[in-house]
């Protein structure tokens, strides 16, 4: 995902679920795919990328049914329903803390700045729980799967003088695990010296398999998919005994598990390092890993009062994964609530902003009432949001612009000083939608509304991203706007992010947006007026 250092916003919805196709490696096609889909397909998905990346229709839903469609192409390839459910709610954990985090935080960083703030305060800490938490509720484990020896193979080995990729662990323990090595695995009974011609699809995925291996590439899903699958099949067709290997189909498809898995965070974090260099992948890997010993201890326990409570239950009912959801839910539940609490009462002494308020004394009472993990990972995110703080400037700048905004007689000299002072502190591109909101807001009082509307939708469009929950006054200004001047298309836009936001729109509230009432809506706004707007 190419990222903007000079747009001080999120990366948009359309182009973070695009990113989520990419990093998946299901788009490209070049043969039969393991996943049944044709070039046809491929177009028609990146056409609703595309719409989706326009914001062009319901977002919300648009969002929901590509998130499905990719989970169905990734499902057709994988065999195990747990492992397909495991990823898409890890996945979907991931989408939703990012659409929350929009719609409440706002940013004053650049895009590529503001990915690297919620990867370190939001996207690894929710990634940690998120593994952790439906593998139990899935009961993953009763499928046996087989992973690689080491505990994190999932992530990359960050080192000064190299880092090895999931990829490449992944591959290393698949040629172990089925007794071969890479050469003879993806060309069984290679041998340079002897006079048989060669056979070009082997030699292929063989030269394939070490550019993956080494890093020097990153295969798609596909080619990953069906360069294993083709390698199994000549492995166990091979006339020479010596190097023939009968994989059973259990263990082909827990090898494939292992790969996706392998692949995608590779394309994740082989992403990252491009973006913001190898030091950052290794901080991040590093927070993941000690976010993931404090919960160690929590998992552990309620594991083991799981298979406590399903021992006592032994015998009364087969569905054993219906009980691990069943148990585990209150838990989760439960967790959740707990962090809320903690936070609350750790708030006013963290907002002392000095860590010598929280005394020995206070860490262990609040240790003993809340659990190590859940003040570990508050004071962590405390710490790390002030890697990010913005400066004081900016905020006395957003306080002076919604003041101006609220005083009746606002002019536009009054606007041209604020902006000259935006200018002169460089803070104009960390708050690009306040002026032209102002100077909408200015004209409308003036009923000059085709004016105001040019404003209000460029004031929109540059917040959308960036001004979190403090939208509710310019999107629905918008939406009025673009009735005045029928404009149903802006209008049906602007109601739709609003739904998104959880913003109530004026005359609808909390009716269904149907389209007879989105037409009420539209022809009463052309009439209303809000003299305090």
């Amino acid at each position: 995902m190419t990222l903007s250092m000079t747009n001080h916003r999120f990366p948009t919805l359309g182009k973070t679920i695009r990113y989520a196709f990419d990093v998946c490696g299901v788009l490209p096609r070049k043969r039969c795919e393991p996943d049944g889909l044709m070039e046809e397909d491929k177009k028609r998905m990146q056409k609703r990328l595309e719409r989706l990346a326009n914001e062009e229709g319901r977002l919300t839903e648009n969002c929901g049914a590509a998130i499905e469609e990719l989970g169905s192409i990734i499902s057709a390839t994988l065999a195990s329903p747990k492992l397909t459910l495991w990823l898409g709610e890890v996945s979907m954990d991931l989408f939703d803390v990012y659409n929350a985090v929009i719609r409440t935080e706002g940013t004053y960083l650049t895009e590529r700045d503001t990915v690297r703030w919620f990867c370190r305060t939001h996207a690894v800490p929710r990634l940690v729980v998120s593994v952790r938490k439906h593998l139990l509720r899935f009961n993953v484990m009763s499928e046996g799967l087989l992973t690689p020896p080491e505990a994190d193979w999932y992530l990359p080995t960050v080192t000064d003088e190299k880092t090895t990729w999931p990829l490449e662990k992944a591959m290393h323990w698949a040629y172990a695990v089925c007794d071969t090595n890479q050469t003879n695995f993806h060309y069984p009974g290679k041998n340079t010296r002897s006079a048989r011609p060669e056979c070009p699809e082997q030699t292929q995925n063989l030269e394939n398999a070490g550019s993956w291996r080494t890093g020097r590439r990153t295969p798609s899903w596909n080619s990953l998919h069906w360069n294993f699958s083709r390698s199994f099949e000549r492995l166990a067709s091979v006339p020479d005994a010596k190097h023939r290997r009968e994989i059973p189909e259990k263990l082909r498809a827990n090898v494939l598990h292992v790969l996706f898995v392998a692949r995608l965070s590779t394309d994740i974090c082989r992403s990252i390092s491009d973006t913001y260099g190898p030091a950052f992948l290794s901080q991040l890997v590093s927070q993941y890993q000690q976010h993931d010993a404090w919960l160690a201890p929590e998992i552990a326990r309620l594991q083991e009062c799981l298979q406590g409570h399903l021992s006592t239950l032994a015998g009364r009912t087969g569905d054993t994964n219906r009980l691990w959801w069943e148990l585990s839910e209150p838990y989760w539940k439960w967790f959740a609530d707990r962090l809320l609490a903690c936070a609350y009462e750790m708030q006013p002494l963290l907002a002392r902003g000095d860590r010598t308020s929280l005394s020995e004394e206070i860490l262990t009472s609040l240790n003993t009432k809340y659990g190590e993990y859940t003040v570990r990972r508050i004071l962590d995110t405390q710490e790390t949001r002030g890697e990010f703080r913005a400066p004081l400037e900016f905020f006395e700048a957003v306080f002076d612009g919604f003041e101006l905004k609220s005083k009746p007689h606002c002019s536009d000299d009054d606007i041209d000083a604020y902006e000259a002072d935006l200018q002169r502190s460089a803070l104009d591109a960390c708050l690009p939608w306040m002026v032209p909101w102002l100077r909408a807001v200015v004209r409308y009082r003036r009923e000059d509304f085709q004016s105001a509307f040019l404003h209000a939708a460029q004031a929109f469009e540059q917040a959308k991203y960036s001004a979190g929950e403090k939208q509710y006054a310019l999107v629905n200004l918008y939406i009025e706007l673009a009735a005045k001047m029928d404009s149903w298309r802006s209008f049906k836009k602007g109601v739709e992010w609003a739904n998104f936001l959880g913003i109530p729109v004026r005359w609808l509230r909390d009716d269904e947006p149907t389209e007879d009432r989105l037409r009420g809506v539209f022809e009463l706004m052309k009439l209303a007026r809000y003299p305090s707007t």
